[in-house]
């Protein structure tokens, strides 16, 4: 007859400051009260409590809930007690409120402990807090993400030059996302997008150590090493751009398009024969590519003395 299965859990202060007073309802077995009506437990009765197959106690707000969607067809012996009564009196037992109901609380001996000393409602305030911080994170992402449509690209640096309204948006977005990082220090995401309009307002430091900080928060993307490597081009920072390349690759070693570009930053650095060895596996990965293609025409061209090396603004336009 009695079915813990399919539930869905729910838990609300309001609830709990409920059964922690009110009195609640148990369902008994007919050898120990022979009335199938409401009991109320006096002192030196002894009750058998009805038990589920998974050792839970079923217990109810309110009779109603018993009959919640004509899983108990019939009367069944049911009886009143207060819920600290309750609870005391089957110290260390686990409990399932409204089992029948489309809102479920399980009840385990260490919750049962927090409610009657009063300390589960601090929990409560705090999870309540926590749900409405986060909520305003989201929030303040999503307003700050959309400041950014059309104006940034994720997977490449965009030249387009910026109007006055669109540098403001960038810039309000930037505000947003270190809003984001005040209620969520170590969020990575924001740390990138941020960069990404800091390197449209031709603020390359800024946006570099954004994406240092994401680089050490986040180990697998490689678009962010990318990024950051580019950025240490604006800045004029070899040693940087070609460590960043690096671990971009490191990241995805066989992306062709993160080849070429750590091939054109090892031809800066005057490594021509590390620059030509890396382009020549991005053209085998990507026979066709046009940006490798002339990336290793460039590379023969400084070998051959036929042309001048590049320099930092020839990879950054």
């Amino acid at each position: 007859m009695f079915n813990a299965s399919n539930i869905k859990f729910f838990c609300s202060k309001a609830i709990l400051s409920k059964i922690d007073v009110e009195s609640m309802f148990v369902l008994t077995s007919e050898k120990s009260i022979s009335e199938v009506e409401n009991q109320t437990l006096e002192n030196d009765i002894n009750v058998q409590f009805v038990i589920f197959e998974n050792g839970q106690i079923p217990v109810f707000t309110s009779i109603n809930r018993i009959f919640d969607k004509g899983i108990i067809k019939e009367k069944v012996p049911y009886l009143s007690i207060k819920g600290q009564d309750l609870f005391k009196s089957l110290n260390g037992a686990t409990f399932i409120l409204n089992p029948y109901s489309d809102f479920v609380k399980e009840l385990i001996p260490e919750e049962i402990e927090t409610l009657l000393n009063g300390t589960i409602y601090n929990k409560i305030d705090e999870q309540e807090l926590q749900n409405k911080k986060y909520q305003e994170f989201n929030e303040i992402f999503e307003r700050a993400g959309k400041k950014q449509e059309g104006l940034i690209l994720l997977d490449r640096y965009r030249s387009k030059k910026l109007n006055e309204s669109e540098k403001l948006k960038l810039e309000e977005s930037v505000k947003d996302f270190k809003k984001c990082l005040e209620i969520v220090p170590e969020h990575w995401q924001s740390m990138v997008l941020m960069s990404k309009a800091l390197q449209r307002l031709e603020k390359h430091q800024d946006a570099l150590e954004q994406l240092e900080l994401a680089f050490k928060l986040e180990l697998e993307n490689h678009i962010i090493p990318m990024e950051a490597s580019l950025e240490a081009m604006h800045l004029k920072d070899l040693k940087k751009a070609i460590f960043y390349s690096e671990e971009s690759l490191k990241r995805n070693p066989n992306d062709f398009t993160l080849l070429g570009n750590h091939a054109m930053n090892l031809l800066v650095a005057k490594k021509d024969l590390e620059a030509q060895e890396t382009i020549y596996k991005a053209i085998k990965l990507q026979p066709n590519d046009s940006i490798n293609k002339n990336i290793e025409s460039i590379i023969k061209d400084v070998i051959a003395e036929k042309r001048e090396r590049p320099t930092f603004e020839d990879v950054t336009k």
